[in-house]
């Protein structure tokens, strides 16, 4: 295996706050027969931990029916991503993923309490809290090389990491509705006069915030490259002084 193809961390996020993934119709259709007793409609299913909201076919985000604690915040979630698979895809399918960040944050988010889930992808989960700012839980640091948030990243309000290495990000949570294709144009072309590179574009990965200006509202599609080539060299440099060659093993 040649180290330069090594696979580094390049997982996205791909959440419905973020990225969203098209629920079928099939899917949504089946989930309604077999529960006969809650109420759903084409955009609405009702359960006992809260409401389903779907738009356009597909997973929107899913309400509280009270503000919850994080421990019971995560045992919604994981009730009505089990009995509706609400996501086929990240770590939201993961039974580990609640014991693994309830056991992270439990305490530390104690006092905070939370409204709706936005989704999950395959590094993060993101739920709001009733100050309508948006804590995002994940496995690896959402941002590139632990770069700092720059001017076209949405507000982070705080960030940190614990002592098993598990992230959160509390951020201010954008409106993703009325995003343009000139809006992507003009995120992408900050990223790129920022130095980074432009990665999974959409109008999910961008939102408009409270002052009226869009931001992009995933940091892990603003990709640097730079740091990669430069840790793929210094990797290398090792192996070779080492007496390794990844191209025969």
């Amino acid at each position: 295996m040649n180290i330069l193809n090594f696979p580094m961390h390049t997982h996205r996020m791909y959440q419905p706050y973020f990225s969203a993934r098209p629920m079928s119709a099939t899917a949504f259709k089946g989930n309604a027969v077999n529960d006969t007793f809650e109420k759903q409609t084409d955009t609405i299913k009702q359960t006992k931990y809260g409401t389903i909201h779907y738009n356009n076919g597909k997973f929107s985000y899913f309400e509280f029916n009270r503000p919850k604690n994080l421990q019971n915040a995560l045992k919604a979630i994981k009730y009505v991503q089990n009995k509706y698979n609400l996501l086929t895809y990240g770590i939201s399918k993961y039974e580990h993923t609640y014991t693994d960040f309830e056991k992270a944050f439990a305490d530390r988010f104690k006092d905070m309490k939370f409204v709706r889930y936005l989704g999950a992808g395959n590094t993060a989960m993101a739920i709001e809290n009733t100050d309508g700012k948006v804590l995002k839980l994940s496995f690896v640091n959402q941002f590139s090389f632990d770069r700092k948030p720059e001017k076209f990243d949405a507000r982070v309000y705080e960030k940190d990491k614990t002592d098993d290495d598990y992230y959160y990000y509390i951020q201010e949570k954008c409106d993703i509705t009325k995003v343009t294709n000139n809006d992507i144009d003009k995120i992408s072309k900050m990223i790129e006069d920022a130095g980074y590179t432009p990665f999974d574009m959409s109008e999910d990965q961008i939102g408009t915030a409270k002052d009226g200006k869009v931001y992009l509202i995933d940091p892990e599609c603003a990709k640097d490259d730079k740091a990669m080539k430069e840790l793929q060299e210094r990797c290398l440099k090792w192996a070779l002084e080492h007496g390794l060659d990844f191209d025969f093993i």
